[in-house]
């Protein structure tokens, strides 16, 4: 069984909401989908410009034994594999970190039109 990593809770949380939300919560979530993208990527590019380097996530896997179910009840030894999340510094192009960052503020603007257009559509339909 793979992990959840912390980066991966929002995702979780947003899936879980959704799933409980009215027609117009699930317009409203999905016009600004993009924008809660672009949001964290700035967040992280900036994360990484004030620290001088990205985090990468990588599986590690993780070979264990364990106790097993088989038919009719008995029990038997198996093996079975499990991943641990393991962080590791990546060397960044600071430079190429701000235009990124430049790029991604920019694009958020645009998304912002878009979102408010759109949770505008939302409302008016219901």
């Amino acid at each position: 069984m793979s992990r959840l990593s912390i980066r991966s809770l929002p995702l979780v949380a947003v899936a879980t909401l959704v799933a409980c939300a009215s027609p117009q919560e699930r317009c409203v979530m999905n016009a600004t989908e993009d924008l809660r993208v672009v949001n964290a990527l700035i967040d992280e590019t900036e994360a990484n410009i004030d620290r001088g380097y990205a985090i990468e996530e990588e599986l590690e896997p993780r070979v264990g034994l364990n106790v097993c179910t088989g038919r009719r009840g008995s029990f038997a030894f198996c093996t079975g594999t499990d991943f641990d999340t393991r962080e590791r510094p990546v060397a960044l192009d600071l430079a190429e970190e701000e235009r990124k960052l430049a790029s991604l503020i920019e694009k958020r603007q645009e998304l912002e039109v878009r979102a408010r257009r759109d949770i505008a559509a939302c409302e008016a339909a219901t």
